[in-house]
């Protein structure tokens, strides 16, 4: 059996009525693409590669906001993410590049204001971030089980922390802009 094949820059599939459904394509970067259309020509789910090697998958309402994405990145990481009627990314779960889970909500403009993940040992984090992206707050627990709430300048440095020590005892530290603690109590 000869198999054939057709060579085009792009190729569009029509429905009854002559409009585009389906089109598949190289964009201006010559990465691939395939992109599904709704009856009025909105695009409703598009699947794609970036140029670094990344596969994305958004899906978009009937005004054309994407209202949620699956993407895998060169690093490793992969996210799945959902939007408001706006377009803006609200959520976001995912596996961060070393394989941690993480949890994102967006709850003021686009801005990630609070994040859920697993700390380097393993163990349960819930951050709070400014408006630029930087955790402030983060609340968990240390590497030995007992809970700790940590609280970081501008710079992601840590001043204060609130917690148990290692063996059980209550614990509040104050450290300076060299990490060193000015004040303890136990």
């Amino acid at each position: 059996m000869k198999k054939r094949v057709i060579r085009a820059e792009e190729f569009e599939v029509l429905d009854t009525a002559g409009r585009v459904r389906l089109r598949i394509g190289l964009s201006n970067d010559d990465s691939p693409f395939f992109s599904m259309l709704d009856p009025h020509g909105q695009v409703r789910a598009r699947f794609g590669l970036s140029s670094d090697g990344s596969a994305g998958l958004a899906i978009g309402d009937d005004n054309g906001k994407v209202r949620a994405t699956l993407g895998l990145s060169t690093d490793g990481s992969a996210s799945l993410a959902f939007g408001d009627r706006n377009g803006k990314i609200r959520a976001k779960f995912g596996l961060a590049s070393d394989a941690s889970p993480t949890l994102g909500a967006h709850v003021d403009g686009d801005e990630v204001t609070h994040r859920y993940t697993l700390a380097d040992q393993g163990s349960p984090t819930l951050g709070l971030y400014d408006r630029a992206g930087r955790v402030r707050i983060r609340l968990g627990l240390a590497a030995d089980g007992f809970p700790i709430l940590r609280l970081l300048d501008a710079e992601g440095e840590l001043r204060a922390l609130v917690g148990l020590a290692d063996d059980g005892s209550p614990l509040i530290q104050f450290m300076d802009e060299r990490k060193q603690p000015t004040w303890t109590m136990r």
